[in-house]
């Protein structure tokens, strides 16, 4: 009876000791970081941290992350400040990140849209774009310090004079799209990511515009996080992890029709390069 007492009493012991080690791991949480993400301010991608819409890629970043128990701080400020901070560890990601101008950077395998200089005009229009030569048939619409291509379109806003109409400000795409409407410029220069996302806001159909041209062609925008950093390159497979998922259950979908998007992987897999 009393050998029968003490194995009773090991046995209680050992069950106390399985309960309260069960409770701390189930109970002990999956850590969770306050992960930095900075962009300079470009709607629809990213706009301002308390807007109802602060943009579809702070919108897609916020629902990865939580989904791995971390939530996000948003900064907004100059992307080049943003970049430099990045690489020096003081902030994790940037968005709007572009793998040729920021090859130093950790990206996922996707990008989450695409920029493409591209012509915009009235269904009347009869213009097309034919090369830079053929600019001298309109006058143009331009956001003023955007750099659209990096090539012939930008040195061309720089030296048109008159035949250039320039907007400044926040407001400056909305003011592009009335200047459009109301014929005061023939053409605007935009990409179909922003000129999609203007159209939402403004509540016009897709229609009430037309492409007449593209100088450039796409290039993948992408949020993008520290390289050779463990907590860092951790959030880059997170997201390879999650947006699939997001995907599929149509959650990434909804994210993007708020902002009046499509969604990137029919152009992603139509691509034979490295965005």
């Amino acid at each position: 009876m009393r050998n029968f007492l003490i194995l009773r009493a090991v046995m209680t012991n050992h069950s106390r000791l399985f309960f309260l080690l069960t409770l701390f791991i189930l109970g002990s949480p999956v850590r969770a970081d306050t992960v930095s993400v900075w962009g300079e301010y470009h709607p629809p991608l990213n706009g301002n941290p308390d807007d109802a819409y602060p943009g579809f890629m702070i919108e897609i970043a916020q629902s990865v992350f939580e989904k791995h128990g971390h939530s996000i701080d948003y900064i907004l400020g100059p992307r080049a400040r943003a970049v430099h901070k990045v690489r020096a560890g003081e902030v994790d990601c940037v968005v709007n990140a572009k793998i040729q101008d920021h090859h130093f950077l950790a990206f996922p395998e996707q990008p989450w849209g695409y920029h493409a200089a591209t012509l915009f005009s009235l269904p009347a229009s009869t213009f097309r774009y034919d090369g830079i030569a053929t600019m001298t048939e309109v006058n143009l619409g331009a956001i003023s310090g955007m750099r659209y291509d990096n090539g012939v379109m930008d040195e061309y806003l720089g030296q048109a004079g008159h035949r250039v109409t320039f907007s400044y400000g926040a407001e400056a795409m909305d003011k592009q799209v009335k200047m459009l409407l109301a014929k005061r410029v023939d053409t605007l220069v935009s990409c179909p990511l922003l000129m999609r996302g203007q159209m939402k806001s403004m509540k016009l159909d897709s229609s009430a515009v037309k492409v007449v041209g593209e100088v450039k062609p796409f290039v993948g925008m992408y949020l993008a996080c520290g390289k050779g950093r463990a907590r860092t390159e951790n959030y880059i497979k997170q997201i390879n992890e999650t947006i699939p998922k997001m995907r599929a259950s149509g959650e990434l979908q909804a994210i993007l029709d708020r902002y009046g998007q499509i969604d990137w992987f029919t152009i992603y897999r139509s691509l034979n390069q490295p965005q």
